[in-house]
């Protein structure tokens, strides 16, 4: 009795420690961020509805209002979003029509995001992040025993499985989501690295953050995603580059070729190598009847989830999305679609460009940069950035450029 006694006490400590400090160093309107943040690592469907629910909150109060008035082009966001719904219901593509509210306040809530943001909180942030991801792993691990302990395996050993259920994916719903995942949080982690002064002073944290690393590429080869390994590694350089660290770049690149060479010499090594050829197939049977799709919809598409409204027509491969970042917006959105979101990214480029050219954190622009590079490189083959966590850690990242504002540049 004593020892719950003290547990309880303990435990009553470390909460009022919590919020506490939240209530010192972060505002009311900050304190919906860091709860967002923490939604991302629950399952989706939790994570979007904490999402929905945190954005009608602000909108009650007023808040998304004011970050729609005060952010540049932010109105394009309303016309994009407003014209995905009518072209969703038009085409009877119900789930599309949900889709385009989910977008509207998930980029509702990123305008806020951009209003609230500052250099502190996105330091914590980021904190908060690496240190969910070894959350995120330690699940992972338990799911990849329940998958050994399925096929009859008493002793943990690295197998990668083809079948997708058997592979691991966390909290992410999916492993290729999950591996995305991963992406940002080595980049995210790498980017504290490059935040750091002196390695002899701070050689923990160096350590530290090359230990969250090392776990998380660890998972990224249970996820038995292939695509994410060429992809964090052209993050990885991108970060270099624009963060000015040449040699250091240089000697990572060199690594990678002598992996690669690895590979062309001992192919048999490459995870799920035997379902390659495939896995190919099934990619342009997908992309092919997107673009016969595109071809009949250039404009407007059908909306969000099109390729799942669609497939059956074309007697496709039964998925939800076309697998491709080149392919599937257009098939949804259509050229007109698209073109009415240009200005707003427009004007996010051109504040992010305004960062580098005036050398104001170049680590953070660097950081930003790499995801975006990364979204497109894995795109290639895949559109894992169409979902809830991915897409929301994204815009999340892609938006911190406001933690400059305008005064501080």
């Amino acid at each position: 009795m004593k020892c719950c006694k003290i547990k309880i006490h303990l435990w009553e400590v470390f909460t009022i420690f919590g919020i506490d400090y939240l209530k010192e160093h972060f505002t009311h309107n900050q304190r919906y961020i860091i709860v967002a943040i923490f939604s991302m690592f629950l399952p989706f469907y939790m994570c979007g509805a904490v999402l929905i629910f945190l954005t009608l909150r602000l909108l009650w109060k007023g808040e998304i209002q004011e970050a729609y008035r005060q952010t540049p082009a932010s109105r394009y966001i309303l016309i994009f979003c407003c014209l995905s719904f009518i072209v969703s219901l038009f085409y009877q593509n119900y789930i599309g029509a949900v889709c385009s509210v989910a977008i509207l306040f998930i980029l509702s809530f990123i305008l806020y995001y951009r209003k609230h943001i500052t250099s502190e909180l996105f330091e914590f942030i980021s904190n908060v992040i690496i240190v969910m991801s070894l959350f995120a792993a330690f699940y992972g691990l338990i799911e990849y025993i329940g998958i050994l302990n399925k096929f009859d395996i008493n002793q943990f050993e690295v197998v990668i499985f083809n079948n997708p259920q058997d592979r691991v994916n966390s909290v992410f719903f999916n492993a290729n989501y999950y591996a995305m995942m991963i992406e940002f949080f080595v980049c995210i982690t790498f980017y504290k690295i490059l935040k750091l002064h002196d390695l002899k002073v701070e050689f923990k944290k160096f350590f530290y953050y090359i230990l969250v690393i090392f776990i998380n590429l660890f998972l990224l080869l249970l996820t038995g995603c292939r695509t994410a390994w060429p992809t964090i590694a052209i993050g990885i350089l991108v970060m270099l580059i624009v963060d000015k660290h040449y040699k250091t770049c240089l000697c990572i690149f060199t690594c990678v070729l002598f992996v690669v060479l690895y590979f062309l010499l001992n192919p048999s090594q490459f995870p799920r190598v035997d379902n390659i050829v495939a896995y190919f197939l099934t990619r342009q049977n997908i992309w092919k009847v997107a673009i016969e799709n595109i071809k009949s919809h250039p404009l407007f598409g059908e909306g969000p989830m099109t390729y799942m409204h669609i497939y059956a027509s074309y007697h496709g491969h039964p998925t939800e999305h076309a697998h491709s970042i080149y392919i599937d917006p257009i098939l949804c959105f259509g050229f007109v679609g698209i073109a009415t979101i240009v200005p707003y990214i427009v004007s996010n480029i051109k504040r992010l460009y305004h960062l580098w050219k005036q050398k104001i954190d170049l680590a953070l622009v660097a950081l930003i940069v790499s995801f975006t590079v990364m979204i497109f490189v894995h795109g290639t083959l895949d559109y894992t950035v169409f979902f809830v966590q991915t897409g929301f850690l994204y815009l999340l990242i892609a938006s911190s450029f406001d933690v400059y504002n305008s005064h501080e540049v």
